[in-house]
């Protein structure tokens, strides 16, 4: 009787483990940031920093290096550059997110995306006070555009 008792709380306690629901707009540590789309269960995070500023092909590499991101981020070795319309969404919800965080602000950068223009270009996202409101390409060798990671859970 004791080990059958033992058995169904384990299957309980793993059920509710895998049945966590998410919600967007939300900030999660167990993910490593704040849910910017979700089916309830899968979904998107973005980090809750920046991950420095650089070149294009350097902002793949920086992406990808833990120690940029915060602890509960940095437990996550999956980060990746967000998609145009991912970056969109992130500039969507930046007032909520940039209220979890001193750093987690967008309102002053340029912000690189995955999503190529041609060969050389690259699109990238800015708030309007950097100078640049919306979506416009950039060639890959600008230094100084921004670089935040996001990753799938």
């Amino acid at each position: 009787m004791k080990k059958l008792f033992t058995i169904l709380v384990s299957i309980l306690v793993t059920a509710s483990v895998y049945s966590q629901t998410y919600k967007v707009n939300t900030y999660y540590s167990e993910l490593g940031g704040y849910v910017i789309k979700t089916d309830g269960t899968h979904g998107v995070v973005v980090a809750m920093q920046d991950q420095g500023a650089a070149n294009w092909w350097n902002a793949k590499v920086a992406v990808n290096d833990t120690r940029s991101y915060y602890v509960n981020g940095a437990k996550f070795n999956d980060w990746r550059l967000p998609t145009k319309d991912e970056l969109n969404l992130i500039f969507l919800q930046e007032e909520s997110i940039a209220g979890l965080s001193k750093n987690a602000g967008f309102r002053d950068n340029l912000y690189w995306t995955s999503t190529e223009g041609d060969n050389d270009f690259m699109w990238v996202q800015g708030s309007g006070n950097d100078g640049y409101e919306g979506q416009l390409l950039s060639p890959k060798y600008v230094a100084m555009i921004s670089v935040r990671g996001v990753r799938n859970f």
